[in-house]
């Protein structure tokens, strides 16, 4: 992302501003790809909060399919409705009972939320910047064209 760097629009020299345009408009894209990624992880939080709603007691014994990765599913027989094991991350499994296991998505679902809303703040104020960056340059280049036009006549 683009350092706290100051320069004065006013005497910067265009290809300076250029540059300045140029580190903006990577830095609004990998914020965005940073933006995406994080909703994609919630809506998988969001899904395994949702799966929690259906183990419930008068569901003991019924056929369901077992996630075995993402698109290998086998049937399984529902029999614990007390307890679930949930990926805590990097290889780790957790037993825990529904009510804790709801909680803890919950809180990993708020958290990310949190986030995207400091993210989504970051990345208007940097399109703010890159728009005003580049009317700059735009006017920049004008007033560039018409002193040229002028030195000719």
């Amino acid at each position: 992302m683009a350092q706290n760097t100051q320069i004065d629009p006013l005497t910067a020299p265009l290809q300076q501003l250029q540059m300045y345009q140029q580190r903006l408009q990577e830095d609004i894209e990998t914020l965005t790809t940073s933006y995406a990624s994080l909703r994609t992880v919630q809506a998988k939080y969001n899904d395994c909060l949702d799966s929690l709603k259906v183990i419930t007691s008068e569901n003991r014994g019924k056929t369901v399919l077992v996630p075995l990765t993402n698109s290998l599913y086998v049937p399984g027989e529902l029999s614990d409705v007390e307890s679930v094991i949930v990926d805590v991350g990097t290889g780790y499994f957790v037993d825990k009972p529904i009510p804790d296991a709801k909680d803890y998505y919950k809180r990993k679902v708020d958290y990310i939320q949190t986030n995207l809303n400091g993210l989504q703040g970051t990345i208007t104020e940097e399109r703010k910047k890159l728009t005003d960056i580049s009317e700059l340059i735009a006017l920049r280049v004008e007033m560039q064209r018409k002193q040229a036009a002028e030195t000719k006549k």
